[in-house]
Order: structure tokens, then sequence, then C-alpha cells
């Protein structure tokens, strides 16, 4: 599976496309999003779509793959990453993900991985695949911390630092979705506390300070 990071050039109306479709499919979902929409969206008539794109499921991919790309950059770069006590890249990255994901933003913005795997998972295989990948990606990362910081601070406790992770993954898509029932934007940062204090009785240790946002 290929996958395309954002540091690659797409050539610029395939990049139009794509930007117009990661807004949208945020927006509106996959199915309720229109081959004309994006189109419309990115200022592109229907034969340039179709120079690029054999379809929209065939957009969609390379969409998630770029959404994907991004996304990983960011945490990739995050200040979390510097910090040498694993425990403080956890709560760090707590603190990272309620920064990036509840800035001012449209509130009906979603996930766009989130979004496909509620909508295609079970009809499109390769979308399904690409979902799981990410999903796969992120808690394995997740992991990682969290097997060091039990390995120093909590040894012998009774917790499993995969389930942690998946948690966390499912934290997340989960508080998109209410937020956007609820119209709430404090959803996500209110439940990303909660697993905060989980994580704080389970490891016997809160954070010293706020370790994920950036000073800027």
């Amino acid at each position: 599976m290929s996958n395309i990071a954002p540091t690659i050039e797409l050539p610029e109306t395939k990049r139009k496309l794509v930007d117009a479709g990661v807004k949208l499919m945020r927006l509106k979902g996959f199915h309720a999003t229109s081959v004309d929409e994006i189109c419309s969206a990115a200022g592109v008539t229907k034969g340039g779509f179709f120079h690029y794109f054999k379809s929209k499921e065939d957009l969609a991919h390379t969409a998630a793959n770029y959404f994907r790309g991004i996304r990983r950059t960011r945490f990739d770069e995050a200040p979390f990453r510097k910090l040498t006590d694993p425990l403080d890249r956890v709560f760090g990255r707590l603190e990272f993900t309620k920064e990036v994901f509840t800035s001012p933003s449209p509130l009906a913005d979603g996930c766009l991985i989130g979004m496909f795997a509620q909508e295609v998972a079970s009809t499109n295989p390769e979308l399904r695949q690409l979902c799981e990948d990410s999903f796969q990606h992120t808690a394995q990362d997740f992991e990682k911390d969290l097997v060091e910081a039990k390995a120093l601070y909590a040894p012998k406790a009774d917790f499993d630092p995969k389930k942690l992770a998946f948690m966390y993954i499912s934290i997340y898509q989960g508080s998109k979705m209410m937020a956007k029932a609820l119209e709430s934007r404090t959803v996500l940062a209110d439940n990303l506390d909660q697993f905060r204090h989980c994580l704080e009785n389970l490891f016997g240790r809160k954070p010293v300070r706020k370790t994920g946002r950036s000073k800027n």
C-alpha cells in the first residue's frame, strides 16, 4: 500500500482536489460527498478530476493517505518527543492531542480515518486496511512509551500497555462523534483529562508540568 507523505509535492490541480476531498469528507462523510462537490470546491472541472482519479473511491484513498501523513508528521515533531522520562511523554502526548484537536476549527470537522472506518470499512477492503494500519501505527507508537513508563514506575501493576494505547484511540474517535452530537467543543479535552487521571492512578504519579504544549 502506497503512502503519500505531506512533504511530497502533488501537482497543483491534484492537490486542490485532495484538499477539497479531505475537507468535505471530514465534514460530511464519504457517501454524502459527491464528485461534483469536490470539483466545485477545488475549482476543477470533472475532466480534470478524472485525469487524476478513476473514481471518488480512488480520491478517498489518496486523501486518507495524505491526511494521515500530515497528522503523523505533526505528532512525530511534537514537543513531547524530546522529553527523557517516558511517563512525561505519555502525559505530554495527551496534552498535545488536546492542543492540536481542540484548537479553533469548524465543529463538524472530524477525523477522516475515523469517518472512513465508520462508513466504508465493511464495503471497501482497501480503505478498511488503511484505517487499520493508521490505528495500529498510532497504538504501537503510544505503546512504546507506555511500556517504558510501566517498567520504570509500575513494573508489577496488572495492566496491558497495548490495551491502554487502543483505549486512547477509542477515546479520541468516540469523542469526535460525541462532539458532533452534543455540539460541544470540550468533549475531547474532558475525556482525555479523565483518561489522564486513570493513568495517574495506574502509574502512581502525576505529571510535574504541562508536558505536551509548545511555547508558541
